[in-house]
């Protein structure tokens, strides 16, 4: 009987470990404007641990400015984490026909890195400005995710709220100053909201899809 039981209580603790760490996978879509304007979107798929901490992220998107020709902007990129750690991330950019292809790996000192077959070493300090992660608003060096050109920056934050389709959001705003002009609003959950950057060489607006 004792026995049944102890393995009764394995079993149990066995099932309640495995939901505890189940993991979520979420699709999560955006529009991007540009003076108002929409003139593409993001589709993201994120995977995410018991912590709600991004393990895998998928990112794809297509962009097209209009003026004396169409512009086209497309990129997809995969990122790996563990414990809030950049492990691995890969990506292609087409930015209207120039092409940008990034890898890299992490190891015990930093990241070995490529950027169209080049060889690039990136301290382990750096983090990419990818703006799904809250994280980046605890740090003052980060990568571009299109070339790992690294870009020194200053943070300041305050209170904010944003009007998403007719929603009013209380968010925390980061202004992002000096190699990357950047403001991100994150909810407060620590979830990506909204955000203002560059691409190629405009000023766009990212809005998460309500």
């Amino acid at each position: 009987m004792f026995r049944s039981l102890s393995i009764f209580f394995v079993i149990a603790l066995f099932f309640v470990g495995v939901a505890h760490a189940e993991k979520k996978q979420e699709n999560i879509f955006a529009s991007v404007f540009l003076k108002g304007d929409k003139i593409g979107h993001i589709h993201l798929t994120t995977v995410t641990n018991e912590k709600g901490e991004i393990e895998e992220l998928k990112a794809n998107a297509s962009v097209s400015f209009l003026g004396m020709e169409v512009y086209g902007f497309t990129q997809n990129l995969t990122e790996k984490w563990l414990n809030g750690e950049l492990q691995e991330m890969r990506g292609k950019t087409d930015d209207n026909g120039t092409p940008h292809e990034i890898s890299l790996d992490r190891d015990n000192t930093g990241y070995k890195a490529t950027y169209n077959m080049k060889a690039i070493d990136l301290p382990i300090t750096a983090f990419p400005t990818s703006p799904w992660h809250y994280d980046i608003t605890k740090n003052k060096l980060l990568f571009n995710i299109v070339d790992f050109e690294l870009l020194a920056v200053q943070i300041q934050s305050e209170p904010d709220t944003v009007e998403i389709e007719g929603n009013s959001i209380e968010t925390v705003k980061f202004t992002f100053t000096g190699d990357w002009k950047a403001i991100l609003w994150f909810d407060k959950s620590n979830k990506f909201l909204k955000g203002d950057y560059d691409i190629s060489g405009r000023q766009i607006t990212v809005v998460v899809d309500q």
